[in-house]
């Protein structure tokens, strides 16, 4: 179950990382009102694409948590190595959106993170406090 859901996560951060090579441009604007508005849509983003593949996954009910983790490992790791080599991974955005793009990919795959908690199915033995 973790492997394919890490392996579901790398091919989205391989999406992710491919329309922010290719169409980023469109997406983070040095303009700062719309940056906001790029930032506020990291979490919506992430919550629906976390709910759609942990659908696609299928995992059994109490393991969406687990499943997410999955999805969002590679995305966070890999997003990291991206952060920092800002300039070189995406020549086609201002250099200086690299903070906004750390902070926007923290935003998204939190998000897939709290998707799969909110999502899964416990026990009620599992309930307990």
């Amino acid at each position: 179950m973790i492997i394919r859901a890490m392996f579901l996560g790398f091919l989205l951060w391989l999406g992710v990382a491919a329309a922010f090579r290719f169409g980023g441009q469109y997406f983070f604007l040095p303009d700062e009102s719309l940056r906001m508005v790029t930032f506020l849509s990291a979490p919506v983003i992430g919550a629906v694409l976390g709910f759609i593949l942990l659908k696609v996954l299928g995992e059994a009910a109490g393991d969406e948590g687990e499943a997410s983790i999955g999805l969002t490992l590679p995305v966070l790791l890999l997003n990291g190595f991206l952060t920092h080599e800002f300039p070189n991974a995406f020549p086609n955005l201002d250099p200086t959106l690299d903070a906004t793009f750390g902070a926007w990919s923290l935003l998204f795959g939190g998000s897939i993170l709290f998707m799969g908690l909110w999502t899964t199915k416990l026990a009620p033995q599992d309930e307990r406090i």
